[in-house]
């Protein structure tokens, strides 16, 4: 009888990918690998699957439901300049989001008619 048990090799978990601090161009091309993964997830794009843009100039890319951030810190490697909340994911150097943008009424202007 055997000393020393052995016990089969633990499986290899998959290279994370790695995403770049920016592409040449473009605010927000470098973000798209982490966008498509989110959709294969179930994700449903919020903001009519596209950035949008607000009056300062943030670039906010949102889904209907909650980022699973856990998730996405173990399938990805991030620059220093992207960081990862339970608010979602913030790329100060493009200063873009993607996150959860729950589907709130609009509201209403204080002349229009309440219906």
């Amino acid at each position: 009888m055997a000393k020393y048990a052995f016990s089969p090799p633990l499986p290899q978990l998959p290279a994370r990918v790695a995403i770049s601090a920016g592409v040449p161009g473009s605010d927000t091309a470098h973000l798209q690998p982490i966008i498509d993964f989110l959709k294969e997830q179930g994700n449903t794009p919020a903001t009519g699957d596209k950035f949008e843009y607000n009056r300062d100039g943030l670039g906010v890319y949102g889904f209907a439901q909650p980022l699973d951030i856990q998730l996405l810190q173990e399938h990805f490697d991030f620059p220093s300049s992207i960081s990862l909340s339970v608010d979602g994911l913030h790329d100060s150097r493009h200063f873009v989001r993607i996150q959860h943008t729950p589907n709130q009424p609009a509201r209403r202007f204080s002349f229009e008619a309440s219906q």
